[in-house]
């Protein structure tokens, strides 16, 4: 007679090989020994309970978003409408996570479409995914705070990547005077391929701005994040980031739609505030060379309505002027003070 089991984690049918001492749930991922023996089932949950409270690591703070647990960090900002910390899964092995607390419950609509658009985006089939997956916000969780720091509050939880310390917001203050030309090469290409991937996805960031772009340090690696205003293309966009209207053009402040040349305008607005101009009217310094300055110019100043530009084919078009003004690629990471 043939024995039924069952994963005690979860009451999923387990299906071991033949001869084999142990299996792992297809449905939770416990990995279960297989004994002549019995163990009681509550004792394994006993166990489990232990292993994944919080209490049983000495946190100083941490939260709970309901059977999940997360010890909160340092608070590495205020966003648009969360404060944001770095954090931990709450038990061991653990991993490392960034944790977006709302401020206001009048600006839930936001959190939760950010939590939708990556969504969207990690389930994308574009050309790319799975490299381009990688680069955007991970999620793992999101929900309202259960028990511990914040509790009643709602909460966005996605996979940290090391590395990515440094908004453009801390670069331009190490770097007043601008970022070298050279540069900025690099940090507009990786923008672009991003921003090439989520088109190529049917959506429209909508808020590409300094705060939402990281550069990783003494490496050539840009994150792109701040999906709170995210959506699919020719929908509304909900609302313009406050103290940021310099790199929003002006023509779409009045009813502003979400197009794809809008995130690329934003994009090279950036770029001009990297280096050392005016994000408001794309003036940029004099060592700029003319055939970089002139592209730059011309997605800043563009129109939003217009679908001229591709971000791809702009990533392209980038490259041949690096090539004709700097000659070959080189390593320039861009050094921020210790």
């Amino acid at each position: 007679m043939e024995r039924a089991l069952m994963c005690p984690q979860c009451n999923a049918p387990l299906a071991p090989s033949r001869f084999a001492r142990s299996v792992v749930c297809s449905y939770c991922g416990a990995t279960v020994q297989l004994d002549a023996s019995s163990i009681s089932a509550e004792t394994f949950h006993k166990a489990f309970r232990a292993w994944n409270s919080p209490q049983s690591y000495s946190f100083p703070s941490w939260l709970s978003i309901g059977d999940s647990h997360w010890a909160v960090d340092e608070m590495l900002g205020k966003g648009d409408v969360s404060d944001v910390y770095s954090g931990k899964r709450a038990r061991w092995p653990t991993e490392l996570v960034l944790i977006k607390v709302l401020r206001d419950l009048r600006d839930l609509p936001q959190l939760d479409n950010e939590w939708e658009a990556v969504k969207n985006l990690q389930a994308s089939n574009a050309p790319g995914a799975d490299t381009f997956t990688t680069l955007i916000p991970e999620p793992i969780i999101h929900g309202t705070i259960t028990a511990g720091a914040f509790e009643g509050r709602r909460a966005n939880i996605f996979r940290w990547t090391a590395g990515f310390h440094h908004t453009f917001e801390a670069v331009q203050r190490a770097y007043p005077q601008g970022i070298p030309p050279r540069a900025s090469i690099w940090v507009w290409r990786r923008i672009l391929e991003v921003l090439a991937f989520i088109h190529n996805s049917g959506m429209v960031h909508g808020a590409v701005l300094p705060p939402h772009l990281l550069v990783q340090e003494n490496e050539h690696g840009v994150r792109l994040v701040g999906y709170g205003r995210a959506g699919y293309a020719g929908r509304d966009l909900t609302s313009i980031t406050p103290g940021y209207e310099a790199f929003h053009p002006k023509s779409n402040r009045a009813r502003p739609t979400l197009t794809t040349q809008l995130d690329l305008i934003m994009s090279a607005r950036c770029v001009v505030a990297l280096l050392g101009g005016n994000p408001a009217d794309a003036s940029l310094p004099g060592d700029v060379p003319v055939a970089l300055a002139r592209l730059i110019q011309r997605v800043a100043l563009s129109n939003p309505a217009d679908s001229t530009d591709n971000a791809w084919a702009l990533r392209e078009e980038l490259g041949g002027i690096a090539n004709n003004v700097f000659g070959a690629p080189q390593f320039i990471p861009i050094v921020m003070p210790s």
